[in-house]
């Protein structure tokens, strides 16, 4: 064979091997072509929810590690012990319970279970909830503060979609009439509300986010029925 002929061949298999090569499927899970919220994306395992989740408050503490301290500490013991024998209700025994109640809330979602827990230990979201459904996070509650407007347009951006618009009118609890504008986007995995939220004089102070995985959310409740 001469080297002409060599190298055309050469040429020929190496240009076949990168047009196959590109033919190839991409083999990254449709979950991870979802958005994030917060860092955090609907259907994503308990585990990798908190490889990253952290408490409040702890200077950037896991709250899987908090947790972990707290539960093994000492004096914590001796107050939720002493809160279960003598139904105590001091300030110090009340807190550990709650904390208590929420790292165990965490080790449920870890061991697959259904439990909603609070964004204490989740303080990427600031304030609300999250859900879990069989060890997979569920849904998401959370406000962030910037206006209505501003997190629609965001919101429609991320998700490349326009959202149903409409305005609930309600009662508010000194009986004043109040006109909250939603914002809302049915995608084929999951659901998101945006909704502007009031204060009693009328003003805006912030708004509440809402992400659900409609099917996971309906598997719940039906497990509870």
């Amino acid at each position: 064979m001469t080297l002409r002929r060599f190298l055309i061949l050469f040429l020929a298999v190496v240009g076949t091997a990168a047009f196959l090569q590109a033919q190839q499927p991409n083999s990254e899970p449709v979950r991870n072509a979802q958005p994030t919220f917060k860092e955090h994306r609907i259907g994503e395992s308990a585990q990798a929810f908190f490889s990253i989740a952290k408490v409040a408050d702890k200077n950037g503490m896991l709250s899987t590690d908090y947790c972990r301290a707290y539960l093994n500490n000492s004096k914590v013991k001796r107050a939720i012990d002493k809160a279960k024998r003598k139904g105590e209700s001091d300030s110090s025994s009340l807190v550990a319970t709650i904390i208590t109640e929420g790292c165990n809330n965490i080790q449920a979602a870890l061991a697959g279970q259904d439990v909603e827990v609070d964004v204490r230990f989740a303080a990427e979201f600031g304030s609300g909830q999250v859900r879990f459904v069989a060890g997979r996070l569920a849904s998401v509650r959370f406000v962030v503060k910037a206006s209505f407007n501003d997190v629609v347009e965001d919101m429609t951006a991320k998700l490349n979609a326009s959202p149903q618009l409409d305005v609930e009118t309600f009662q508010n609890s000194v009986g004043a009439i109040v006109n909250q504008h939603r914002a809302m986007w049915t995608l084929p995995n999951f659901f998101v509300k945006v909704t502007e939220l009031q204060s009693l004089e009328d003003d805006n102070i912030g708004t509440e986010v809402s992400v659900a995985d409609p099917a996971m959310v309906k598997h719940r409740t039906n497990s509870l029925n």
